[in-house]
């Protein structure tokens, strides 16, 4: 089933920034899924804006949450903390890629890979 791309609206009108990193929660589609954009670098020093807005995003209860990793520029094991916290808290995590080539090895090292949900565009996205 291939659905519309959700409108880019950042909600709320401030997106989540700490440091070098930055989280931008996009419009709900109409079957309310939540996206969140990640840009920039995530270490254990700038991870809190996700942790926030991941928070906020539980907190909705919407059937779908996707985070959108293809701005990742850097992620050490405090994002992977949060990326695992989320798939067992959220209903359905997925996350959009293209997933930066140095995130793919921190999920392959570590052996998350397969525990994600991946899908490759916004064209399928729930």
């Amino acid at each position: 089933m291939t659905l519309p791309p959700p409108a880019v609206t950042a909600l709320p009108p401030e997106p989540r920034v700490d440091g070098e990193a930055l989280v931008v929660r996009e419009a709900a589609s109409g079957r309310g899924t939540v996206v969140l954009t990640l840009v920039g670098s995530f270490g254990v020093s700038t991870v809190a804006c996700l942790h926030e807005a991941l928070s906020e995003a539980r907190l909705d209860r919407a059937p779908h949450t996707v985070l959108d990793l293809a701005g990742v520029t850097f992620g050490d094991s405090a994002f992977l903390h949060e990326l695992l916290t989320a798939h067992f808290s959220h209903r359905n995590l997925l996350l959009l890629g293209p997933v930066p080539r140095h995130l793919h090895h921190l999920f392959l090292r570590t052996g998350t890979l397969r525990l994600f949900s991946f899908v490759p565009d916004r064209r399928p996205l729930p």
